[in-house]
């Protein structure tokens, strides 16, 4: 029953909606599928899906191999790193909007701390959030920022539930600490893997908050994502069957790369 309530009767209703326009302040009227030719004919939607790809692709090896070199790092210290892993878990408990207003001053041409140190250097300050091709590389360091607390502490969760023996038994064998990880740690995390490359591709797709308030899409939409633009096209621009038709796809992305991860996570067992 909850399924059909809360996932099937909206993802019905949303693909109603990819074949009408209107219905906000009059009746909807059936348009057939002039939505999805103006979705995959405009130049702006391609600009929203690429800058959410390229931002995926950035953000996502990053955090990740970030996370990793730092959760080998506490996973071998035995005791004490208790005040490490919750200084590196605060990043993760801030809000988006929170993060985005700190990094706004951090950031900022004139008075930021970066290019007060820039300056400081003898550099001219570096426009980080209004530069087209700094905003969207920006906007993904502060997302790796946040996002490294929590990807730690999930490789790390990994790293302890390993078999102890099986390490001490490749120690005795001569096997180095670089052998053992490519050969013993990797293989056995491979479910962690799954699991965290699935599930941080759903998120970064997703991307809205640190865009909407950090950027709002600029400038001249080089960072606009496809939340972002779907957001404008129902609330700003009021074009509920463009919106919808996004939106759908959309859905339909991130529930392929939810059974992707399904089947990815029962195999491996």
């Amino acid at each position: 029953m909850a399924f059909v309530v809360f996932l099937l009767i909206p993802v019905v209703w949303l693909l109603v909606s990819t074949f009408r326009t209107g219905g906000v302040l009059g009746p909807a009227e059936f348009v057939g599928l002039d939505n999805w030719r103006d979705t995959f004919s405009d130049p702006l939607a391609r600009t929203s899906i690429r800058n959410t790809v390229v931002y995926s692709a950035m953000a996502i090896p990053a955090v990740f191999i970030i996370a990793m070199i730092l959760a080998l790092a506490l996973h071998a210290i035995p005791r004490g790193g208790a005040p490490i892993r919750v200084a590196l878990y605060l990043p993760t408990l801030q809000p988006a909007v929170v993060a985005a207003f700190i990094f706004t001053f951090v950031l900022h041409p004139d008075f930021g701390v970066i290019n007060y140190a820039v300056r400081w250097l003898g550099g001219d300050p570096i426009n980080f959030l209004g530069d087209t091709t700094l905003a969207l590389p920006t906007i993904a360091g502060i997302e790796v920022w946040r996002g490294t607390g929590f990807w730690t502490m999930m490789f790390l969760a990994g790293l302890t539930a390993l078999p102890g023996e099986l390490y001490h038994a490749a120690e005795l064998d001569g096997a180095g600490a670089i052998r053992r990880f490519i050969r013993l740690t990797l293989p056995l995390l491979r479910p962690t893997f799954y699991f965290a490359v699935i599930f941080a591709t759903i998120v970064n797709l997703q991307l809205f908050d640190s865009v909407f308030a950090l950027t709002d899409g600029g400038p001249v939409n080089s960072t606009v994502s496809v939340s972002l633009y779907i957001y404008r096209s129902l609330f700003l621009f009021g074009d509920i069957g463009f919106g919808a038709t996004l939106s759908f796809l959309l859905v339909v992305t991130v529930l392929l790369l939810t059974g992707l991860q399904t089947y990815l996570l029962r195999d491996s067992k």
